[in-house]
């Protein structure tokens, strides 16, 4: 009887470890793809040498902020038309939402603080409450892979020069140099494919 338990409490405790190990093997890629919520940006990354580079081992880990489906179905048509249907501006839109290091609400408060994504553009991260990229909250934080962390948004995410941003007071825009919104309008569009035409 005593056996019984005994190996009982080695079972139990061996499918412990091994569910545990499963989970954190997963890296930042399996992860997204096997969210279906995520599965439309994840259907923009595969197999490209974004989804390379994100699968393989660096001395550091990633901080991505991923538009869920639903900011992906309420882009502009523009959006679709003429920046995700371009290879080289789909990927340089989709490195405005990528961090190198590895950023958890945890490692954050109400102090701002700035950031630097993939594609060299300064965004501000903060929590109050819920963690923010600046203007846009985030709608499911902290989902862990082995290799980084994933940040849900509701938004594809539009880092722009404040002064461009009409939303702003004087003294928002003079405290911060830049802001991250949701990329919405015509001229937020506009102000994008400029700036990356600018750098090809």
């Amino acid at each position: 009887m005593k056996g019984d338990k005994l190996y009982l409490k080695i079972f139990s405790l061996f499918c412990f470890f091994i569910f545990h190990f499963d989970l954190k093997a997963k890296g930042i890629i399996t992860t997204i793809r096997e969210n279906p919520d995520l599965s439309i940006f994840y259907s923009y990354i595969n197999n490209t040498e974004l989804e390379a580079t994100l699968q393989q081992k660096f001395p550091w880990n990633w901080t991505i902020f991923v538009p869920n489906n639903k900011a992906f179905d309420a882009l502009p048509k523009k959006v679709h038309d003429k920046i995700l249907s371009d290879t080289s501006l789909r990927k340089m839109l989709i490195l405005d939402h990528i961090l190198i290091g590895q950023k958890s609400s945890i490692d954050l408060n109400s102090e701002i603080t700035q950031e630097i994504t993939v594609s060299n553009k300064p965004i501000q991260l903060y929590k109050r409450g819920s963690l923010f990229v600046k203007d846009m909250v985030v709608v499911n934080e902290n989902t862990s892979s082995d290799n980084g962390v994933i940040h849900e948004i509701n938004c594809v995410m539009f880092v722009q020069p404040s002064q461009e941003d009409d939303r702003l007071t004087k003294s928002q825009k003079d405290k911060f140099p830049i802001t991250s919104c949701c990329m919405q309008t015509e001229k937020e569009i506009n102000l994008w494919l400029k700036s990356a035409n600018s750098k090809f």
